[in-house]
Parts: C-alpha cells; sequence; structure tokens
C-alpha cells in the first residue's frame, strides 16, 4: 500500500510539475529538461537528467541546429573552460599537471568555435 501511495504522490507531484511548467510558459526543451531532473530525484537515478541532457544537446542540438539548443550547451562549455582555466592558473599543480589542464582548454576552447560554426 505505502508503494502505491508513493506512486500516486509522485505522478500528482509530475502532474502539478508539468502543469505549472506548460503555465508558465517555460520553453519545451527547459519543461523536458525540469521533467527528467524531476524524474531522476524520486527514482533516485542521479545521472538521469545529465543523459536527457546529453541526448538532448545531442540530437536536437548538433544533428538538427537547434539555436536554442546550442546556446544553452556552449553555456555550459564556457562555464567549464572557467573551471579548466583556475584550475589552470592554480600553482599548485606541476608541470605535468598543467600540461594536461592546457589540453582540456584548448579542447574546450575549439569545442566552443565548433559549436558557434553549427549556430550560424
Amino acid at each position: 500500500m505505502a508503494e502505491k501511495d508513493f506512486m500516486y504522490g509522485a505522478a500528482e507531484q509530475l502532474r502539478e510539475k508539468l502543469l505549472d511548467l506548460v503555465t508558465a510558459a517555460k520553453n519545451p526543451y527547459d519543461i523536458i529538461l525540469e521533467i527528467a531532473h524531476f524524474l531522476g530525484d524520486i527514482s533516485g537515478e542521479k545521472n538521469y537528467y545529465r543523459t536527457i541532457q546529453d541526448q538532448l544537446y545531442t540530437n536536437y542540438g548538433q544533428i538538427l541546429h537547434d539555436k536554442f539548443i546550442l546556446d544553452k550547451e556552449i553555456e555550459l562549455v564556457k562555464e567549464r573552460l572557467k573551471k579548466i582555466q583556475a584550475a589552470y592558473e592554480n600553482p599548485d599543480f606541476d608541470d605535468d599537471e598543467h600540461r594536461r589542464i592546457g589540453f582540456a582548454l584548448e579542447r574546450h576552447k575549439a569545442e566552443i568555435e565548433r559549436l558557434k560554426n553549427l549556430h550560424e
């Protein structure tokens, strides 16, 4: 009985969340990601959101060249680039670590350019 109550409660929360997002006229991709985040939380699958996000960006952004998705992906890569840049500037890393971090910096810069080219 407790499992049935949990499922009903989760379904009700999902219905309310979806209605709120649609009523607020959220972008459909944002709605999908919000629902994926919610489903990942209630199912205990913390990577579910990231999997859905990656698939959206790959399929709709890189394959279909959806500009909204490409903008979001560029934003995420830029955020990672900032973190990598901070790590690169950290004097606590040795030369080998700086070399590898530098490689990651260059790869992220190239990825941003690639995504920008897809956007055009």
